[in-house]
């Protein structure tokens, strides 16, 4: 009877690359399992950033082809105008000036916030909803009164 033996996890390969704590480490591993379980990103890998003390992943969501920056981040971690734009000075190649922000709250809940350097235009809406003409009218109405 012989033992089975597992290549190393994630986690503990992040853990073994010595640069962060390990809440941060922790949080970066949460974030790479909703990003493969529940968001279907492909190739995501995470990387170390000795200078900045963090853990951060890199993948393509969905079908996309190009690769995003994701920076976890525990709820309780402050964070500066200073300290993000050093991150996207870490992290970002020198043409991509954009990463996404995952924050991870204590009960494993993940938001996400996508970060630019700078303005970025929005894109039009996809569906643009009609409003019954009749509702507006009982709102102007209601509201004249």
């Amino acid at each position: 009877m012989g033992f089975q033996v597992f290549p190393k996890s994630p986690y503990t390969e992040m853990m073994a690359l010595d640069i962060a704590d390990s809440t941060q480490v922790y949080t970066a591993f949460l974030v790479l399992l909703d990003l493969l379980e529940a968001r279907n990103w492909k190739d995501v890998t995470y990387k170390g950033s000795e200078e900045l003390q963090l853990v951060y992943l890199q993948g393509c969501p969905g079908e996309q082809e190009e690769m995003e920056v994701v920076v976890p981040m525990p709820v309780q971690m402050t964070l500066s105008h200073e300290r993000i734009r050093r991150i996207m000075e870490c992290v970002c190649d020198q043409n991509e000036k954009e990463l996404t922000l995952a924050i991870v709250d204590s009960d494993s809940t993940v938001v996400y916030y996508q970060l630019t350097n700078g303005f970025v235009v929005p894109d039009p809406p996809d569906v643009v909803e009609e409003v019954d003409s009749k509702q507006c009218k009982k709102r102007r109405r209601k509201f004249q009164r």
